[in-house]
């Protein structure tokens, strides 16, 4: 048992969940006593959120993004929570915790309160469930003028409010790059002390419909860089830009793809099917015989585990007890592979994947350009 525990270890930082706190230790925030980070000290920060922004593929791919070569040597390369998606790493880096603390165990999970017996995926709440207390909304309550720029359909989504219920909420399209340099700037310049937060969504998409190998998401980093570039010459003197990412990718081949629902070994005992290609959630009745099965038929190409040893391996941080259950009855961290299903019928047309434990998927940079 223990060979599926010690593969697993969040090593000593620094962490993405640690940025937050970082700048709040700066600005005085009580609560946030220390930057864990080594940040630049100021009164205001934009903080862009680049969705898909690895370590490995930011250093392979920096002729393509000068302004972002510019500043890599001095990079601090972050650790994000596991599973590596969006949904759990955006509510790490919000509240401070891993999903254990703050619930949201992946792209999607068993709530256990739905009769249809469908998997609930975060990224489509309409409306906040219960979760870990907001670093931003904290930052809010003692005087910081905290502003979030994101895609207007963000706004209001159930995930958005559970990161903060407090910050103005700015809606702006991810492709219109002068507007949300105009809201950005506006938003750095109120109050004493400022926080921007900036979702940026293309790089992801672009990675998952072409793959990070492909020329077009070369093109994406290379106009993302020049609005962090526009973005840094209209920022006033005395805002520090922090620009880092939400997990990494990597390109999946078609010999690598395993399909669950068409496997009798792999479907045999399944209830539910959570999680996503690169890290599933297995929710069943019959944990002994599904582990064993699935053990055997992965061998080296995943870590197949029950929802204790994870547990125990830190996997997802302390778990709340509220949220024991949402974590599968097996869970399968994928080294090589991707297993597919057909409860997720878009996974089928991805190219690029995330979500698991290898170095491409669970380091991102932390870009500082402190002005």
């Amino acid at each position: 048992m223990m060979a599926y525990v010690s593969e697993f270890s969040y090593g000593d930082g620094p962490y993405l969940w640690d940025l937050l706190p970082s700048v709040g230790a700066h600005l005085g925030v009580s609560g946030y006593d220390h930057d864990l980070i080594g940040l630049p000290s100021s009164r205001r920060y934009v903080v862009v959120l680049v969705d898909g922004l690895g370590w490995d593929i930011t250093l392979r791919a920096c002729a393509q993004a000068p302004s972002i070569a510019s500043v890599i040597g001095d990079a601090a390369k972050l650790s994000v929570c596991m599973p590596t998606t969006t949904a759990a790493s955006l509510m790490s880096l919000w509240t401070s915790v891993l999903p254990g603390s703050h619930g949201i165990m992946g792209f999607s999970f068993d709530m256990g309160q739905d009769s249809s017996r469908k998997v609930a995926t975060p990224l489509s709440f309409k409306e906040p469930i219960e979760s870990a207390s907001s670093v931003l909304d904290a930052m809010a309550a003692q005087g910081v003028s905290v502003s979030c720029v994101v895609p207007a359909e963000h706004v209001h989504s159930g995930l958005t409010l559970m990161g903060t219920r407090a910050a103005e909420m700015i809606g702006v399209d991810v492709t219109d790059s002068p507007a949300r340099i105009d809201a950005t700037v506006s938003a750095s310049q109120r109050g004493n002390q400022s926080v921007v937060y900036v979702y940026e969504s293309r790089l992801d998409q672009t990675g998952h419909k072409r793959g990070v190998a492909s020329q077009q998401w070369a093109t994406v980093l290379t106009n993302i860089d020049a609005f962090l570039e526009d973005l840094r010459s209209r920022l006033d003197d005395d805002v520090c830009l922090l620009v880092t990412g939400d997990h990494g990718m990597v390109d999946v081949p078609s010999h690598a793809r395993i399909e669950i629902d068409t496997d009798p070994v792999l479907n045999q005992d399944l209830r539910l099917v959570g999680g996503e290609a690169r890290f599933r959630h297995l929710y069943t009745d019959h944990p002994q015989a599904v582990l064993e099965r699935w053990r055997e038929f992965c061998g080296a190409d995943a870590s197949v585990m029950k929802r204790r040893v994870a547990i125990d391996s830190g996997l997802f941080g302390p778990v709340d007890p509220a949220y024991l259950t949402r974590i599968g009855d097996v869970v399968v961290v994928a080294h090589t592979t991707a297993y597919l299903t057909k409860s997720f019928p878009g996974e089928y047309s991805l190219v690029g994947m995330h979500g698991g434990w290898t170095s491409a998927e669970r380091y991102v940079p932390l870009l500082v350009d402190p002005g």
